[in-house]
């Protein structure tokens, strides 16, 4: 019997070391996350410091207007260049050079596409569906019904 005790009391003491080798790894490593947590939070944080600082990439400022000699105002046909990829030229840049941001629409597409939106709106669809329908982003077509509503 005692030695049967003795065996028992040896089991629980290495079972006592295994759980306490156990918890310090598992501590040791809650600490190291813990670390990285904290370097990313402060990454993160110098980060949006940094996008708070520069301005939006989406915005975009025009260039100065080139006024010609005289007092005669030409339309305007040429802009001094904004951006590295003109800065070498000499003198005014021509207004095709530039990128566009979105084509200009005539007068009789944007009719066509604001009666299909007043048509569809008519019908009951929702202003995404119609967006979707007639290629255009939510809050153009919105802005379609709302100006081509009828008086009451």
């Amino acid at each position: 019997m005692t030695l049967f005790l003795l065996i028992l009391a040896a089991l629980i003491v290495v079972l006592q070391i295994a759980l306490t080798l156990t918890l310090r790894r598992v501590l040791d490593l809650l600490a190291q996350s813990g670390n990285q947590i904290d370097a990313l939070e402060q990454r993160v944080a110098a980060l949006e410091g940094e996008h708070a600082s520069a301005a939006p990439s989406g915005l975009f400022t025009l260039p100065a207007r080139i006024e010609p000699a005289g007092n005669d105002i030409e339309p305007e046909a040429s802009v001094t260049a904004p951006d590295a990829e003109h800065a070498g030229a000499a003198g005014p840049v021509d207004l095709a050079d530039l990128p566009v941001l979105q084509e200009a629409t005539s007068v009789a597409e944007s009719a066509d596409i604001g009666s299909r939106v007043r048509e569809l709106a008519r019908q009951g669809l929702p202003v995404r569906e119609i967006a979707e329908r007639c290629g255009l982003s939510e809050a153009e077509a919105e802005l379609f019904i709302r100006l081509r509503q009828e008086p009451q």
